[in-house]
């Protein structure tokens, strides 16, 4: 028995030594680009109620420093603002933060449905941030990018 796992050993320390050693090593792992993300030409910052109307109706796009695109896989929105509503027990108006979101799949562009809710509600104090941006590398593989904000002033 110690005879046969002698043998087992010394056949299984020869294999090792007698692999392939013409086999190139394994290529470098692909170095990932430095993807920044726009939506009509803006990356977020404080914005006019006019400026932010005009934004929504444009595509989210990313790009690397060489200027290449990158198609968007999907991204989600959250648009912040203030509502009012009436206190049953005191029967005053008061004023509380409430937001909607929603994501977007397979597109680069909000619902007009989105759009249209955004124009006809956008008053300063609005706040919208992208996030979630996941874009489609030339590999194949998928990046999440940085999110965008943008606060109505």
């Amino acid at each position: 028995m110690k005879k046969a796992l002698l043998f087992l050993s010394l056949f299984c320390a020869a294999q090792l030594f007698a692999q392939d050693k013409s086999k190139k090593p394994a290529a470098p792992a692909t170095t990932i680009p430095k993807i920044t993300v726009s939506v009509g030409n803006m990356n977020g910052g404080d914005i006019t109620a006019e400026t932010l109307s005009k934004v929504v109706d444009s595509a989210v796009t990313a790009r690397d420093a060489n200027g290449n695109t990158y198609p968007i896989v999907c991204f989600r929105v959250l648009y912040k603002f203030k509502s009012t509503y009436q206190d049953q027990d005191t029967g005053e108006k008061k004023t509380t933060d409430d937001m909607r979101t929603t994501d977007f799949t397979n597109t680069a562009i909000m619902s007009e449905l989105w759009r249209q809710s955004i124009k006809d509600n956008i008053k300063p104090g609005d706040e919208m941030i992208i996030d979630n941006i996941i874009v489609k590398l030339k590999n194949g593989n998928k990046l999440m990018t940085p999110s965008m904000a943008f606060k109505v002033k």
